[in-house]
């Protein structure tokens, strides 16, 4: 008998106990009751606004649930920091917590307040007198939605100018077609300063070639001396008749040092 009176005095005090425990074995406070919370109605109290917010949304950033600091928070960004639209976030994070509770119709009251406070602030205050009959909220997100497609389209034109840019670039250096000339080589004859034609000799005497399409000091190096490296020593023979290494031209006569 002793038994079943004490099982029945500890079974409802074990469940006490782990009513008032999270999953994880911590004691769970209310929102009210977390120091941070109390902290930011102290700081209110005093005038200290800013410093209130920022612990109204420490404690929101700590809590899955904290309606009440986000109800706290939207009175401030209304009322002192003027920022409606931040306060309209926080005023429908109280109402998807507590969307039946005894304030839930004054929440959605500041909402409206906060929309026509929105409205005024616009440039030239535009919708003054018809602020009853505008969805602002509305206006806002198709405002949003065509901005967010005109930048896309601005994304895709500054695509397709690179792309313009990069197919002009690539037409520019590509040399106009001409009838190809074949390769002349021939030595030029030194002339003797007593009138008659001296016997050159064939080490002294430089050649000359005719540039091709598709040429360029390296292919025309590997022509006449087997490898490409002794392209600057064509360079250096003709830096009379090329600005740069790829100043060539078709039909153009370089000597071949």
């Amino acid at each position: 008998m002793l038994q079943r009176v004490l099982t029945c005095i500890w079974i409802p005090a074990l469940l006490a106990l782990i009513s008032a425990c999270s999953p994880n074995g911590v004691e769970v406070v209310s929102e009210t009751d977390e120091k941070q919370y109390q902290l930011a109605q102290d700081f209110k109290n005093q005038g200290r606004t800013e410093e209130a917010l920022s612990a109204f949304l420490r404690v929101i950033d700590a809590r899955r649930d904290a309606p009440e600091s986000h109800l706290e928070a939207g009175y401030i960004y209304l009322r002192t920091m003027k920022d409606p639209i931040r306060a309209i976030y926080h005023f429908e994070r109280y109402l998807q917590f507590k969307p039946q509770s005894p304030q839930a119709s004054q929440v959605r009251q500041l909402i409206e307040t906060a929309q026509k406070e929105f409205a005024r602030q616009l440039p030239a205050q535009p919708y003054e007198g018809d602020l009853e009959r505008i969805d602002l909220m509305e206006l806002v997100k198709t405002l949003k939605q065509e901005n967010d497609s005109l930048k896309r389209d601005l994304v895709a034109a500054e695509k397709r100018v690179s792309q313009l840019e990069n197919v002009l670039g690539q037409a520019r250096r590509v040399p106009r077609p001409q009838t190809e000339a074949p390769a002349v080589v021939r030595r030029e004859q030194p002339v003797r300063t007593d009138g008659g034609t001296a016997t050159p000799d064939p080490e002294d005497v430089p050649r000359t070639y005719t540039v091709q399409s598709g040429d360029t000091l390296s292919t025309i190096s590997r022509r006449f001396y087997g490898t490409p490296s002794r392209w600057i020593d064509i360079f250096q023979a003709n830096r009379d008749r090329l600005s740069s290494e790829n100043a060539l031209r078709v039909g153009q006569e370089i000597r071949i040092p």
